[in-house]
């Protein structure tokens, strides 16, 4: 759940398409559909950014900053919504969920960052949204200690097809987190890995063609056959198209690096929601107990009326407005300074 920015630039289309994929997660986890694809598209652009901003950046960062700057992005946010989680649901039913792998051992889990590389493989756990938080930060450690800026395009995409090809075998579909194949693969692991190997694959692609004069010559055109791509996606994925979402972290990676060069109407229509991205992580977030409160207090009315997905959708974005600017950003910012100090006493090499 990378945010979509960097030292110099800032690339707004995407962090718009950031949180409105974030929105969507949202309205999965009210009705159901197709919001689950929002991970891959996160995965898509967390490795177009790191790619951006650790391997095509002036200034060289050591493997032992770049963890510590992963810990200080995922981390602070993601206890405190355990936290609101585990208080949340005591309020609620004065007791702890039951979990086929174990309250305490999913929660230390959890705690450590590990709750989504395989130890848990009877389902999701505690504030289960954040599964993709555990898959991010071990598939950025893969990033930056097996992968170099001399990988061959070629080989990125064989690695993540391969991945992709082995989920649709095994699972029939990317809808997929706790699974463990072979009895040592984790399906979110390789699902998270095989849309971010194509997340590089994106950048490279947005690189190549940023200054290609035919870029804004086409560029409305090639946005909307990207939105029609999806829409076409969504409505095609029914009965035994159901495996056509396969195909969805490749078209991320086409629109990740279209809407990267807001050269049409669409992309820079789309700036004026770049806050919906600054604050698309505490909504990631936070959706999850709003909901279980939101749900519990409007049982008695009729859960499905329209008008509690809409206030659903105000109390999420204003509470993560709040939560963004007092506690994501603060306690990032603290937590990112001591982990650096921390690791400039004994520099490893610069990556």
């Amino acid at each position: 759940m990378e945010k979509v920015s960097t030292s110099g630039q800032r690339f707004l289309a995407l962090d718009a398409l950031r949180g409105l994929a974030a929105l969507w997660v949202v309205y999965f986890h009210l009705y159901g559909g197709l919001g689950y694809l929002a991970v891959d598209f996160f995965l898509v652009l967390s490795g177009f950014i790191l790619t951006h901003r650790y391997w095509y950046s002036n200034k060289p960062t050591s493997a032992a900053v770049f963890v510590a700057h992963r810990i200080a992005r995922l981390y602070p946010l993601h206890l405190y919504t355990l936290l609101m989680f585990v208080l949340v649901h005591w309020l609620m039913y004065w007791s702890m969920p039951t979990f086929p792998d174990g309250a305490l051992f999913t929660f230390m889990q959890h705690l450590t960052l590990t709750h989504n590389i395989g130890l848990s493989p009877h389902g999701l756990t505690w504030n289960y949204p954040s599964w993709s938080v555990s898959v991010e930060f071990f598939v950025n450690i893969l990033f930056i200690f097996l992968l170099t800026r001399e990988v061959r395009s070629g080989v990125l995409f064989l690695l993540g097809t391969f991945g992709i090809l082995v989920l649709f075998m095994q699972h029939g579909q990317l809808n997929t987190q706790s699974d463990n194949y072979f009895g040592i693969l984790n399906s979110g692991l390789l699902r998270g890995m095989s849309s971010f190997l194509l997340g590089i694959l994106s950048y490279r692609v947005y690189l190549f063609y940023r200054d290609d004069g035919r870029v804004a010559r086409y560029a409305v055109w090639l946005e909307i056959l990207c939105v029609l791509a999806v829409l076409g996606m969504i409505g095609s994925r029914t009965g035994a198209s159901m495996g056509m979402d396969v195909f969805v972290p490749y078209l991320a990676l086409l629109l990740v690096a279209i809407f990267a060069w807001e050269q049409g109407w669409l992309s820079r229509g789309l700036r004026r929601l770049a806050y919906l991205g600054e604050i698309s992580y505490s909504v990631y977030l936070n959706h999850l107990v709003v909901i279980m409160v939101l749900r519990h207090l409007a049982k008695p009315y009729g859960w499905d009326k329209p008008l509690i997905l809409w206030l659903t959708f105000a109390v999420v974005l204003v509470y993560s407005h709040f939560t963004h600017r007092y506690l994501e950003i603060p306690l990032g910012k603290s937590m990112r300074l001591g982990l650096e100090a921390l690791a400039s006493k004994s520099p490893p090499p610069s990556v």
